[in-house]
């Protein structure tokens, strides 16, 4: 496995993988939770980033509804891999970054621009700013 990119963000220190997003899945998980994952492949790894709800349940409809976060999720993940529609994500390569320099078996924190490391998006702190001010964002 190739070796870590460092990238310092909101004081926490993360850990990089250079890899291709390889598909793309937006829609209703069996549990009838609608979410997003970027497929991605390294040298000898592969992961999928996200698995967030981008909507919630309504009890006065008695259904799931889309909510602002999911649409904010989706805008983000294209904007940070610096593509201009979700349909060109395949083939883009980004950073994937994680918690641990060791990320076999982990869980991805998020992903940042290949070559503008400025540009990071990590999913938690995506989702928190959105239910520290009142709305909803499932995991």
């Amino acid at each position: 496995m190739s070796r870590s990119i460092v990238i310092e963000h909101n004081g926490t220190t993360y850990y990089g993988r250079v890899a291709t997003i390889e598909s793309t899945y937006l829609g209703t998980e069996d549990h009838g939770i609608l979410t997003a994952y970027l497929h991605c492949s390294g040298d000898s790894w592969g992961i999928g980033v996200g698995g967030y709800g981008l909507d919630r349940y309504d009890e006065a409809q008695d259904k799931r509804i889309p909510t602002a976060y999911g649409l904010s999720h989706i805008v983000q993940l294209v904007h940070t891999a610096g593509v201009g529609s979700w349909e060109k994500l395949p083939g883009t390569e980004i950073i994937v970054l994680f918690t641990s320099e060791s990320p076999l078996g982990g869980t991805a924190a998020g992903i940042a621009h290949i070559r503008d490391e400025k540009k990071v998006l990590i999913l938690k702190e995506h989702a928190a700013q959105w239910i520290d001010s009142g709305k909803e964002a499932e995991e």
